[in-house]
């Protein structure tokens, strides 16, 4: 396991009531080139994080803190990011401070690792976001790490949950990926493409019904090939606690409304039901149609996994895609 620098910041304050002093030092563990957003109730300026750490130090309401390197702009926070770690998030030039010790599994790998199952063999255990560096790609980029999910070190590469993001897009959009990493998101075909023709994958689908029940399935070996960007979907995982749905459209190549390419004779898919997917004529399972903000058993126009056991469609109210490297 790498060995993580050990950042910290004694500070002793030195606080006058009347004839008593009380002297107190007050430890602040940090991560650069990070900060929480959301949470700050106070922003001044000031010439060092020694300041801004003997002013939170002194603030009952103040619990961390970011500092601002070039600018010297300090900002109070009410909570840690243990209570937010989806505002925690990467920001360059910026340093965050709290009094939690675990704050320096955050601090940015100082190695390039080629994924998110090697982030997590070298013990970065946090979900979030991380840039890699895969052999097959000359440059890196970032991506969202599930390090909790069976065993950890997935690369996130699809998320649904609140209908934020509109999926029924184009062609050159799938290819490139977009969305924000922490909420909803598609990847990109291209870098699903360039991490899967090399090396094994495997599948797992996550998802989540408006009555809270949680399923998943998975699948031994995913890939994505060629111009089209073809799915390949292996064995699936008979402990899955959803149906079997992808084996339908393994081998067929990625449709989007301004390009088709499924198997129905009629229509384009992807226009037909509002998103894009590897249509075949046209689908078993889509998790790029169109959100519904509530359930809906009969719209089959929503984010789709099968049919209900009464034979209904349902639009799910989350769901997730992730990849992760087999080892041998």
């Amino acid at each position: 396991m790498e060995v993580l620098k050990f950042f910290f910041l004694f500070l002793m304050v030195q606080a006058c009531q009347g004839e008593n002093q009380q002297r107190f030092i007050e430890t602040f563990y940090l991560v650069e080139n990070r900060a929480l957003l959301n949470h700050g109730f106070q922003i001044k300026t000031v010439s060092s994080p020694v300041i801004c750490g003997r002013d939170c130090s002194m603030d009952p309401q103040c619990v961390s803190f970011n500092y601002q390197t070039d600018t010297k702009v300090c900002e109070f926070n009410s909570i840690t990011r243990e209570s937010s770690p989806d505002d925690f998030i990467e920001s360059q030039g910026s340093v965050y401070y709290d009094n939690k010790v675990d704050t320096l599994s955050f601090a940015i790998p100082n190695k390039k690792y080629s994924s998110c199952l090697k982030l997590y063999q070298a013990g970065y255990r946090d979900n979030g976001v991380y840039k890699i560096y895969p052999t097959s790609l000359t440059d890196g980029f970032k991506v969202y790490c599930d390090m909790e999910t069976d065993g950890g070190g997935w690369i996130v590469f699809q998320r649904r949950q609140d209908g934020t993001v509109d999926f029924y897009r184009t062609w050159a959009d799938y290819q490139s990926g977009f969305g924000d990493l922490q909420n909803e998101f598609w990847l990109g075909n291209d870098i699903l493409r360039n991490l899967t023709e090399s090396g094994q994958w495997e599948l797992r689908v996550d998802m989540e019904e408006w009555e809270l029940i949680t399923k998943w399935a998975s699948y031994g070996e995913f890939a994505v090939t060629g111009d089209k960007y073809t799915l390949h979907v292996g064995s699936y995982d008979a402990q899955s606690t959803a149906s079997n749905q992808m084996p339908y459209h393994s081998g067929c190549p990625f449709s989007t409304k301004d390009k088709e390419n499924d198997s129905n004779q009629s229509d384009n898919c992807a226009v037909q039901f509002e998103g894009a997917w590897w249509f075949n004529d046209c689908f078993w399972a889509h998790l790029n149609g169109k959100y519904y903000q509530e359930k809906e058993e009969t719209n089959i126009q929503g984010i789709q996994w099968g049919k209900t056991a009464e034979g209904n469609y349902y639009s799910l109210m989350k769901c997730s895609m992730k990849i992760r490297q087999v080892v041998e």
